[in-house]
């Protein structure tokens, strides 16, 4: 069964975006890669981290590249290696979805608020469970991907 996860986009604590995650939503996979995400975007030259609407669209990008692939086995030399194989479109994904307030399938809800900026300018991300209870967020690079 597939851990799932919504992540929503807010401006001060006003949620404006929801994006589903069908798989590896707890904390040290979605989470770190949010993270990690927030990171890459940091170092673009234009990177809207203060802008839920900009940061949606960019994030669903990221999440269409991570999950546009599919595992299959290899067998080179006589070994059977699991590999990814990259699908011929970049449209060609599943697993992202936007959806709105009423969706609750899911066991992990992350809230990144554009409008509250750290100081090293990264939204803050805050992890909660079905309960309702804050969940810590692992640091480092989600070790799936």
């Amino acid at each position: 069964m597939s851990t799932r996860s919504i992540t929503q986009f807010a401006d001060n604590g006003e949620v404006r975006v929801i994006i589903y995650r069908h798989s590896d939503g707890y904390p040290e996979g979605a989470g770190r890669d949010i993270n990690t995400f927030l990171k890459t975007c940091k170092k673009l030259p234009d990177p809207r981290l203060d802008d839920p609407s900009y940061l949606t669209a960019k994030y669903v990008v990221y999440l269409a590249d991570m999950f546009n692939n599919t595992m299959k086995f290899v067998e080179t030399n006589g070994k059977r290696d699991l590999v990814k194989v990259q699908h011929a479109s970049r449209l060609d994904f599943i697993f992202v979805g936007i959806v709105d307030a009423s969706f609750d399938d899911w066991a992990y809800r992350y809230v990144i608020d554009c409008g509250k900026l750290d100081a090293k300018g990264l939204p803050e991300v805050k992890c909660f469970d079905t309960e309702g209870k804050e969940v810590a967020i692992p640091k480092g690079k989600n070790n799936w991907r």
